[in-house]
């Protein structure tokens, strides 16, 4: 049986694929950091086999790989917060280096690299981006958009290397549990569960169902080329789609209301104040200027090339709402 190494295995998008393939019957190896819970695979206990590493230690990565046939690597830093910008180079970049580059001495054959569609960059209103969309037209830029880009050449590199392969699976915003509580998507369906989204802002984005995001990196894995990106999502929609989505999964009342572009930058600013007063990061609040840059534009992309290659059929989001609005019902 085909020994699958899942990397950031208790995180949100890590413990969804890791969980589907469990249940799937696949022969699956969980990687965690030292001292660090099971996450997202609380429940999953006796069904992986957890081995533990840093991506930013080779050595312990080096004995991680031992005997594993397949690696997706989910393990990142997935916030937009400038402020992170050192720890994101060490993890998005050098981490996913070192990964690919155990992964090619180990001897394993593939590395389906779970990336992200702001590593294409964020293109203009009334524009579909594809993979090879000219980032230097990028209508805004982050610290995340600059590492997971990086990280993108610094895994091509480092298989150039070893001779390994890897494909990157550039994910649309993906719901599904165990995600941060101030910055992950859960956050939304529970604010919307709350009765807190009075009002919407003007802008948009493709979104992945969790089916979605486990289909498409295991069609990557099998299906896709090397060095090859493949955008995958599930549907673009504006935030007043996508709340009111969200509003008639958990019954609760759609906001009628959008709010003023210049107030969500202030509000922005505004947070960048707040969260300057804290020495960790993120405790900052949700709303600084990165994110709201982002809040404020339709920033949609084409699955055209997932969909020839891979033969990814993209879904509804409902089902990964329910789960989220699950989720919280077992968290709270």
């Amino acid at each position: 049986m085909t020994r699958i190494l899942v990397t950031g295995a208790s995180g949100s998008l890590g413990s969804a694929f890791a969980r589907e393939r469990i249940e799937a019957g696949d022969d699956i190896v969980a990687l965690l950091k030292e001292g660090e819970g099971p996450g997202g695979l609380v429940h999953h206990a006796g069904h992986y086999e957890p081995r533990y590493a840093d991506v930013r230690d080779p050595d312990a990565l080096e004995q991680a790989m031992r005997g594993i046939d397949e690696v997706h690597h989910f393990a990142g830093i997935a916030v937009t917060l400038n402020r992170l910008h050192g720890l994101m180079e060490e993890i998005n970049v050098g981490g996913t280096a070192n990964v690919v580059r155990a992964a090619g001495e180990a001897g394993v054959r593939r590395v389906a690299y779970a990336s992200s569609i702001s590593a294409i960059g964020y293109p203009r209103p009334g524009e579909l981006a594809d993979e090879d969309f000219d980032v230097a037209r990028s209508v805004t830029r982050n610290s995340y958009m600059l590492t997971k880009r990086s990280g993108e050449r610094a895994a091509l590199s480092a298989a150039r290397t070893t001779g390994t392969e890897v494909v990157m699976v550039n994910l649309g915003a993906v719901i599904a549990p165990y995600s941060h509580p101030a910055y992950g998507w859960a956050m939304l369906v529970e604010q919307v569960r709350r009765g807190r989204m009075r009002a919407y802002p003007a802008g948009g984005l493709a979104m992945c169902a969790a089916e979605d995001m486990v289909q498409g990196m295991r069609a990557a894995m099998d299906r896709g080329q090397h060095g090859r990106r493949y955008i995958v999502a599930s549907e673009n929609l504006s935030y007043r789609e996508l709340i009111g989505r969200i509003c008639r999964v958990v019954g609760a009342r759609e906001p009628r209301f959008r709010v003023p572009t210049p107030i969500v930058h202030a509000a922005g600013l505004a947070g960048a104040a707040v969260g300057a007063l804290f020495r960790d990061p993120m405790n900052s609040p949700f709303l600084v200027p990165e994110n709201t840059a982002l809040m404020v534009r339709q920033l949609y992309y084409d699955t055209g090339r997932a969909q020839r290659e891979l033969g990814l059929r993209p879904t509804d989001l409902h089902a990964s709402i329910a789960t989220v609005a699950r989720w919280l019902d077992q968290e709270n």
